[in-house]
């Protein structure tokens, strides 16, 4: 692209240096002019192909920002999960850590309760013992042969019943034992049930805690691996904004090159135009004092012959008629204003109003007047322009062939020349131009 632009500037200064110190007439600055114009429709391009590739970064530039607004929203949902994540770890572990600390108390209990269930065993074994010893002296010595030996051996009823009385107490004694053997043994049960239902439900609970807190680990594990994935990927969008913004800071640089370049071509084609009006105004004061000449000249002669200027003061062609007729009849295929240019297909402003017309077809003096150009540049081709007086001029373009001369003064009506397409034309037609004081105007307020 700035190679371009280079090309395009070095083609400019060519142009533009041309006939530095020859002699400037209006045809060697209109094609200066119709030069500029070429160079400022290449560079227009080149600035619509920046603003193409400009409006292209900026929609990638757009798709990006979006992606890294969604990825750091997706990383602040991460960063929250795992926050979440971490905090049910934390609770976890105090929950292991109560669970572990009630496990190690269970423990000692256990460990405690042992000590006294070996106690209580110990104290049943003794008295199972001693029951077993009564057992089978109670099996070796019946009741009824002790109750009846008793009676035997008593001395008096008061011994007998003594002896009764013990015999009693022994069996009551030994049902105490039973009673007691009884109790130590299901209070061993009971409590060897509790502690390993205690002991179960206490290990169950820390496997099932550790179980949750191991998921925890790895679904923080899992989500930490995500937002580190979307971390890379949100670095790499932000390099990419990066390098999209500063591409997209050069094309603007270049684009503003571009323009101040379209502009400074345009302020030197302003000029040249201001120089092609003062080149026709001169035109037009020249032509208006030679008639003034003309007219002094015929006075005098007539004042020295004696003879009246009153009665034929004008020649055929100063009939200036009234108002401004088409030059051609045929339909307006273009009006002045703004428009797309038909060759270069860029917007610029239409000076005239073009006419569509059959080659070959004769071109009427719009109004009678002075011939004071006649000739061919690039941009109009061959082209005549009349002097009107009062600082009006028309002009004709594109033309085919002239039927005038410089100077020649011409009625309205008049057939000045014919319908071509020379110059910087797509087809046969008239281009058509109304200036005052060497400025464009719109034809359409003139023509009748």
């Amino acid at each position: 692209m700035k190679n371009k632009i280079i090309s395009i500037a070095t083609a400019l200064i060519l142009t533009t240096s041309i006939n530095v110190f020859g002699a400037e007439t209006p045809d060697s600055y209109q094609d200066k002019i119709e030069s500029n114009n070429e160079v400022i429709n290449e560079l227009e391009k080149s600035k619509e192909e920046l603003q193409g590739k400009k409006d292209q970064i900026n929609s990638d530039l757009n798709k990006v920002i979006e992606t890294i607004n969604q990825i750091s929203s997706e990383v602040t949902t991460l960063s929250s999960d795992i926050s979440a994540k971490e905090s049910m770890i934390t609770t976890k572990e105090n929950d292991i850590k109560t669970m572990e600390e009630k496990i190690s108390v269970l423990e000692a209990n256990i460990t405690t309760k042992l000590a006294e269930i070996k106690v209580q065993e110990d104290e049943l074994a003794f008295q199972e013992n001693v029951l077993s010893e009564r057992v089978r002296a109670a099996y070796k010595y019946n009741s009824v042969n002790n109750v009846v030996y008793t009676l035997i051996e008593s001395k008096s009823i008061v011994d007998f019943t003594e002896r009764l009385m013990f015999i009693e107490k022994m069996a009551a004694k030994d049902r105490e034992i039973m009673d007691l053997i009884d109790g130590i043994i299901k209070d061993l049960a009971e409590k060897k049930s509790a502690l390993e239902s205690d002991m179960k439900e206490s290990q169950d609970t820390k496997v099932k805690l550790d179980a949750e807190k191991t998921a925890l680990i790895k679904e923080k594990s899992s989500l930490e691996s995500q937002k580190n994935s979307l971390q890379t990927k949100l670095e790499n969008q932000k390099d990419l904004e990066f390098e999209k913004k500063s591409v997209y800071n050069s094309l603007t640089e270049e684009e503003k090159n571009i323009a101040n370049e379209i502009g400074d071509i345009m302020q030197e084609n302003e000029q040249m135009e201001a120089s092609i009006q003062k080149m026709i105004r001169e035109a037009q004061e020249a032509a208006r004092k030679k008639k003034e000449a003309a007219a002094a000249a015929a006075a005098a002669a007539a004042v020295k012959n004696n003879t009246s200027t009153s009665t034929n003061n004008t020649t055929s062609g100063s009939n200036q008629s009234s108002g401004y007729i088409r030059p051609v009849s045929g339909r307006i295929s273009s009006p002045y204003g703004y428009r797309i240019h038909p060759v270069t297909g860029l917007p610029n402003l239409h000076g005239g109003v073009d006419f569509a017309a059959s080659y070959g077809t004769g071109i009427k003096a719009t109004r009678a007047g002075e011939i004071i150009v006649k000739t061919y540049n690039s941009s109009y081709g061959n082209y005549v322009i009349i002097d009107h007086g009062n600082g009006i001029a028309s002009l004709y373009a594109h033309m085919s062939g002239f039927n005038v001369s410089i100077g020649q003064e011409v009625s309205q009506g008049s057939i000045i020349g014919f319908v071509g397409s020379t110059g910087s034309s797509t087809g046969p037609h008239l281009h058509f131009e109304i200036r005052v004081n060497g400025t464009r105007v719109d034809p359409m307020n003139y023509l009748n």
